[in-house]
């Protein structure tokens, strides 16, 4: 068996975007609820803001895997010309 690196151990797995989507709503709902100390609330707000960038992250990379996706298709379709077709056109 091999033993895990020093960097392996020290990172987070990953977080999907439901997790961190979830974990984002627990923070809104403790935030709406209050009760909490400025430091605290401050604490989750903070929380909440890192869940929120990870969400939009994960949100823009599916997004842009998508769009190549399409992209790739629709040349695969002959729906959209690829640039060599467009260069045989301007010769």
């Amino acid at each position: 068996m091999t033993k895990p690196t020093e960097k392996q151990n020290m990172e987070p797995p990953a977080k999907s975007f439901e997790s961190a989507f979830s974990e984002l709503e627990e923070v809104v709902r403790k935030l709406e609820t209050g009760g909490f100390s400025l430091d605290e609330s401050t604490s989750l707000f903070e929380s909440g803001m890192k869940l929120a960038s990870k969400c939009n992250e994960i949100l823009t990379s599916s997004e842009l895997k998508i769009t190549r996706l399409e992209k790739k298709f629709a040349e695969q379709m002959n729906l959209v010309p690829n640039d060599e077709d467009i260069d045989q056109e301007d010769s």
